[in-house]
C-alpha cells in the first residue's frame, strides 16, 4: 500500500491519466496518417510550433507560480494575472495576424489553402494557456486524478473531430487544426470545472492593488523565464523551422510523425512525474528538508525506463514505421534513429529540471536555456546536403546541454541539502 501523500502514489495516478490520454493520439496516428498528407501534418507542424512560441507569453509564466505559495489566496491571485495576461495576448494576436497576414504566410511557409488555420491559432493558443494555468493550480491542490481525466477529455475530442473531418471535403484542409482547437477547448472547460466546482470565485482575486502585489512579488518569473523559455522553446521548434527553409514541408511533415513517437515516453511519463515532482519538492523545501533522496529515486526510475525505448527504436525503428503508418512514412523511421538519444535524456533529464523551479533558482534555469539556444545557432547558417547530417548535428548538441543540465540540477540540489542543519 502507498502511503496517501507519497510520491510515488501521485506520479502512478498522473500517470496512468497521461498514458490513457496519449495512447488515444498514438492510436489514432496510423489511420490519420492515411487520412492527411505529408504536407498537411507538415503545415500542422509548423502551426503547433508557432503556438508552443506564443504559449511562453501568453501567462508571462505567472502560471507556474500558482504552486509555490504557502498562502492559497495569493496563489489564486497569480492565477487570475495569468488568465487576464492570456486574454491580451490573444487579442494581441487577433489583431497582428489581421493586419499582418501576407506578411506572417510567407515568412512559416503557409500554403495559401491552410491560411485560415492562422485566425485559429490565437484561440487555441489561449485554451491550452488556460488550461495549464488551472491544471497547476489541480497540482498545487493534489487533484491529481482531476488533471489525468482533463487529459483524456482533451485528447478523445481532438482525435474524433480530426478524423470525422477528414471526410468533409470542403473544411478537410482544416481538421488537424479545428480538432486541436476544440482539443484545448475541452482541456480548458474540464481543468476550468475540476478545480472551481462548487466554488464562487471572489471579485477579489481580479482587485488590480492585490494584482499587482502577487506581480512585483513574483516578478522574476517573467524577467529571467520569458527570454529564456522562448528560446527554449525555439530550440525544439529549430528543428521543423530548419527543415522547412533548408528542404521542404514535405520533410517537415515526416519530421514530425519522428517527433511524436519520440516524444512519447514525455508525453507518457515523463511530463507527469515533473509535475508531481515539482509539488513534492516543493513541500520539502518549505519545510526544509531534504530534496536529493526523491530526486535520485526519479533519476533512476527514469533510466530504467528509457534504455529499452532507446535499444528499441536503434534496432527496429523503420520496419515499424512502415508497418503502422505506411510505406510513405518509412523514412520518419530512419530519421528517429538519429534523434533517439536526445530524446531519451530529455525524458530522463527534464522532469528533474522542476527542482531549480521549487528552489527558485530562475536565474540558472534561465542562464541554461539560453545557452542551449545558443549552441545551436551555428546550424542557421550551415547548409547541409543531406537531412541526415543535419539531425545529427542536433543531436549531438541537445544531448550535451541535457548532460549538463543534469549537472546544474544536482550540484543545487546538494547545496541545499547541505544548507540543512
Amino acid at each position: 500500500m502507498f502511503k496517501k501523500d507519497s510520491l510515488i502514489k501521485n506520479v502512478t495516478v498522473l500517470v496512468t491519466g497521461t498514458v490513457i490520454a496519449q495512447v488515444i493520439p498514438v492510436a489514432l496516428q496510423p489511420i490519420l496518417k492515411r487520412l492527411f498528407s505529408p504536407e498537411d501534418f507538415g503545415v500542422f507542424d509548423i502551426y503547433l510550433k508557432t503556438l508552443g512560441i506564443l504559449f511562453v507569453v501568453f501567462a508571462l509564466k505567472y502560471d507556474m507560480a500558482v504552486v509555490l505559495p504557502k498562502n492559497r489566496i495569493k496563489a489564486l491571485l497569480l492565477l487570475s494575472l495569468s488568465v487576464i495576461s492570456a486574454f491580451v495576448f490573444t487579442l494581441i494576436s487577433i489583431i497582428t495576424v489581421f493586419i499582418f497576414e501576407p506578411q506572417i504566410i510567407s515568412l512559416l511557409q503557409f500554403p495559401e489553402k491552410y491560411k485560415l488555420a492562422l485566425y485559429l491559432l490565437p484561440f487555441s493558443t489561449l485554451f491550452f494557456s488556460l488550461f495549464n494555468t488551472f491544471n497547476y493550480l489541480l497540482i498545487r491542490d493534489k487533484k491529481f486524478y482531476a488533471s489525468s481525466i482533463n487529459k483524456v477529455n482533451r485528447r478523445a475530442v481532438e482525435g474524433t473531430t480530426q478524423i470525422g473531418l477528414s471526410f468533409v471535403s470542403t473544411i478537410k484542409s482544416f481538421g488537424l487544426f479545428i480538432g486541436d482547437l476544440l482539443g484545448n477547448f475541452i482541456y480548458f472547460l474540464s481543468a476550468y470545472y475540476q478545480s472551481f466546482k462548487g466554488f464562487k470565485i471572489d471579485k477579489r482575486f481580479f482587485k488590480i492593488s492585490s494584482l499587482k502585489s502577487v506581480a512585483k512579488e513574483y516578478s522574476d518569473l517573467p524577467k529571467y523565464n520569458i527570454i529564456p523559455e522562448l528560446l527554449n522553446t525555439g530550440f525544439f521548434a529549430a528543428l521543423s523551422f530548419l527543415i522547412l527553409a533548408k528542404f521542404n514541408i514535405k520533410e517537415v511533415g515526416f519530421m514530425e510523425l519522428t517527433q511524436r513517437i519520440l516524444a512519447i515516453p514525455s508525453a507518457f511519463i515523463a511530463y507527469s512525474v515533473g509535475q508531481v515532482l515539482l509539488q513534492k519538492i516543493t513541500e520539502l523545501v518549505n519545510n526544509k528538508q531534504k530534496i536529493s533522496g526523491e530526486l535520485k529515486k526519479v533519476l533512476l526510475l527514469l533510466l530504467a525506463m528509457a534504455i529499452p525505448f532507446v535499444a528499441i527504436i536503434l534496432l527496429f525503428a523503420t520496419p515499424i514505421f512502415k508497418l503502422a503508418f505506411g510505406n510513405e512514412w518509412e523514412v520518419s523511421g530512419t530519421y528517429s534513429k538519429y534523434l533517439v538519444l536526445f530524446y531519451a535524456l530529455g525524458f530522463v533529464i527534464s522532469p528533474l529540471s522542476q527542482v531549480l523551479i521549487s528552489l527558485q533558482k530562475f536565474k540558472i534555469n534561465a542562464i541554461w536555456k539560453i545557452g542551449r539556444f545558443i549552441i545551436i545557432i551555428p546550424l542557421f547558417f550551415i547548409n547541409f546536403d543531406k537531412i541526415d547530417n543535419y539531425l545529427i548535428s542536433y543531436s549531438i548538441l541537445g544531448s550535451v546541454s541535457y548532460l549538463l543540465y543534469l549537472v546544474i540540477i544536482l550540484y543545487h540540489s546538494n547545496k541545499f541539502d547541505n544548507s540543512i542543519k
